[in-house]
């Protein structure tokens, strides 16, 4: 029977989660794509309709920009952790990394840009739980 160590299984884990975190991005991306497709579908609606439309039109920016800001999220989440990789994809600083995400979800939270913030905690606790 074979021992694996702590720290590889840790890595391990890590690595599956950054994973799972580009897989996450792509879907997003997917969905950004759908949302900018209803809202130029809206936009046209709205003119044609002499702007008659206004709430469906709000609603479908809103969900855009929503989207638009969640991709952009796992986008600079994943260039944090690309930092801290190292060619055989593990995460040997993983505290550090750790720690910077950490604080970087604290100045966007202090900025009062709760909704990257969350996105933020959401994928550090799935990091903390892995170790």
């Amino acid at each position: 029977m074979t021992i694996i160590s702590k720290e590889l299984e840790i890595q391990d884990r890590l690595s599956s989660i950054y994973e799972t975190l580009i897989k996450e991005k792509e879907v997003v991306r997917q969905d950004l794509a759908k949302t900018r497709h209803n809202y130029k579908k809206v936009c046209d609606k709205h003119i044609l309709s002499g702007f008659q439309s206004e709430m469906e039109w709000i609603e479908a920016s809103h969900l855009h920009q929503q989207k638009f800001l969640e991709y952009d999220t796992h986008c600079y989440l994943i260039d944090i952790l690309s930092d801290y990789r190292d060619i055989e994809g593990y995460f040997p600083e993983y505290i550090h990394m750790l720690a910077n995400i950490e604080m970087v979800m604290f100045k966007f939270a202090k900025e009062e840009r709760y909704e990257v913030s969350a996105i933020i905690k959401l994928w550090l606790n799935k990091f903390i739980y892995a170790l």
